[in-house]
């Protein structure tokens, strides 16, 4: 697990290492595992590449659709009453696609490291008595989703994206196979630099 962890960090640092003195945003997001168990998510965004696509319609008029791709190092938790609270540290890599009216969907994976705390767990001691103790687990995490949001420096000239990002989470070792987690993100981006439709 150790080593897993290095090489993340290692590929993370060596993908920020020309641009970590500038950020592209900053995120905050509620995190809800299974929707209803509540947590928050902060990330800062590393713009890797961008380019524009003209495409031609019908009407002989042309579109911009503006593409990139973009790392965002992220740390978030959630909580889950009588199960387990996890914190997680999650690099994030994606390609997206941003119209001309700012909607833009966006398609990533991400990979790090999970720790969950387990409460109510008890042992026998020594003594043959009960007592309570912390539990918890380490996990190399993965999670996939895809992200749909507006963009609303486009025409209101406000420096903010606005998103909604369904997710699996997969963790390992977890059981035979590992275990999966649903959630959802409801976020803010704040753009510190301008970046997208020209």
């Amino acid at each position: 697990m150790k080593y897993l962890i290095l090489f993340v960090l290692l590929i993370s640092s060596t993908l920020l290492n020309a641009q970590i003195r500038n950020p592209n945003s900053i995120s905050v997001s509620y995190f809800g595992e299974s929707i209803t168990h509540p947590g928050l998510k902060i990330g800062i965004g590393y713009q890797l590449k961008s380019w524009d696509k003209t495409k031609e319609s019908k009407n002989a008029s042309s579109k911009i659709i503006n593409k990139s791709f973009d790392l965002t190092p992220s740390i978030g938790f959630f909580y889950h009453k009588d199960y387990q609270t996890g914190l997680f540290i999650l690099p994030e890599i994606s390609y997206a696609r941003k119209n001309a009216k700012g909607n833009f969907i966006a398609f990533g994976l991400g990979a790090g490291y999970m720790r969950t705390s387990i409460p109510n767990v008890h042992e026998i001691n020594s003594s043959n008595e009960i007592e309570s103790t912390s539990g918890g687990s380490n996990y190399f995490a993965t999670n996939y989703f895809i992200s749909f949001g507006k963009d609303l420096s486009t025409k209101h000239n406000t420096p903010l994206d606005i998103f909604l990002k369904p997710q699996i989470m997969y963790a390992l070792p977890n059981y035979s196979t590992g275990i999966a987690y649903f959630a959802i993100e409801l976020g803010v981006s704040y753009k510190l630099v301008k970046s997208g439709m020209k």
